[in-house]
């Protein structure tokens, strides 16, 4: 009996001090440690507006997904794209791009995806189509937002981004 009523009081005191325990707060996203590699085009390539332009990404895919989606833009800045500008839902916020490519999928164990696969070639868009106005100063990076879904920790879904810059011109 008294190891019963012991029992029993020690598991009511864990039950109230765990109920007495804060929530925990998830961040509403989670930045991956790990990037996949832009092989095409790199840093500081010239690329013709209105022209297409060699392109290759390489997933990442640490923590071994199904799928590895990505998202390709253009961005405009003095510096570097920043993880601050992904939002929850993995795009980048309205305002921290000027064009988006689109969204692809590499099938990483041959399974079907209704996503496109990503291409071997994206088209600069003209600057009639791009949201922003060209000046003397103005810095662009490709830029893309890579999704990992269940991924070691329990974490739903983490992303990462990965930025080079490139060297926009009216012609070769």
């Amino acid at each position: 009996m008294r190891f019963t009523t012991f029992v029993f009081a020690a598991l009511c005191s864990s039950v109230v001090s765990a109920t007495a325990l804060p929530k925990r707060q998830s961040p509403a996203i989670w930045q991956s440690p790990y990037s996949g590699t832009l092989v095409s085009p790199t840093a500081g390539q010239p690329v013709v507006l209105g022209g297409d332009f060699p392109f290759e990404y390489d997933v990442s895919s640490w923590c071994e997904p199904d799928f590895a989606p990505f998202t390709v833009y253009l961005t405009e800045g003095r510096e570097l794209p920043v993880f601050a500008n992904v939002t929850a839902s993995g795009a980048l916020a309205d305002g921290a791009f000027v064009f988006n490519f689109g969204k692809f999928v590499v099938s990483r164990f041959g399974l079907p995806t209704s996503s496109p696969p990503p291409p071997s070639k994206l088209t600069m868009p003209t600057p009639e189509t791009l949201n922003t106005t060209f000046r003397t100063e103005s810095r662009f990076y490709l830029s893309i937002v890579e999704e990992f879904d269940g991924c070691p920790g329990d974490i739903a879904v983490e992303y990462s981004l990965t930025s080079v810059a490139l060297k926009l011109v009216h012609s070769v």
